[in-house]
């Protein structure tokens, strides 16, 4: 109970010294998103061979594993790679849909063990980022990214999450040669749903 006690004041603490700071960051970033929007071309370029791609494999991994959870998850993760290709931009709603999801599919696992894999795939992109802000005075992960990758990591197995993302980041820096700003949820897409057709066929 003491233990308990003394965590209510050092947590007031750190809300009230870390408020400011994160409001002002948050409001810093706001600004610099209507800025962006003000910059941006109207148009909206359309990929349906791309989109075609997108949901063949999704088709693949649910005629591989008939699995329902996987199904709709593999579907809502492929529109948020397709809008992230298309204008860097993922929906709201897809992204609580996929939080539900990922939540809801906990009820045929051990919480305990989705948690650590979740927390070994964003382990990789955490460190990537704290290393590009601290050193480099630069974002590197888009913050809309976040939302996304909690969800994808309470779908795999914690001996492959950590290893998942490595691979997702290697394909990011490696595209980076050729394109500025690589839509990472779209390549998170691809390992994902690359993972679990390999998973299905006894690759892995």
């Amino acid at each position: 109970m003491i233990h308990y006690l003394l965590l209510i004041p050092l947590t007031s603490f750190v809300v009230c010294v870390c408020f400011p700071f994160s409001y002002t960051r948050a409001k810093r970033r706001a600004i610099e998103s209507c800025t962006e929007l003000q910059n941006d071309k109207e148009e909206i370029t359309s990929f349906p061979i791309f989109a075609l791609g997108l949901f063949s494999l999704v088709g693949l991994v649910f005629y591989l594993s008939s699995d329902i959870i996987l199904l709709i998850f593999s579907g809502l993760l492929a529109i948020a790679a397709y809008t992230d290709v298309c204008k860097r931009w993922i929906p709201d709603l897809i992204i609580y849909l996929l939080v539900i999801v990922s939540v809801y599919s906990l009820h045929t696992k051990d919480v305990f063990t989705s948690l650590i894999a979740m927390a070994f795939y964003m382990a990789p992109v955490v460190i990537l980022s704290l290393y590009g802000y601290i050193v480099k005075k630069e974002t590197w992960i888009a913050s809309g990214d976040y939302y996304v990758f909690p969800s994808i990591g309470l779908l795999l197995s914690p001996e492959y999450a950590a290893v998942i993302m490595l691979i997702t980041l290697f394909f990011m820096l490696f595209f980076m040669q050729w394109v500025k700003q690589i839509p990472l949820v779209t390549v998170a897409y691809f390992t994902f749903t690359g993972f679990n057709v390999c998973s299905l066929l006894g690759f892995l």
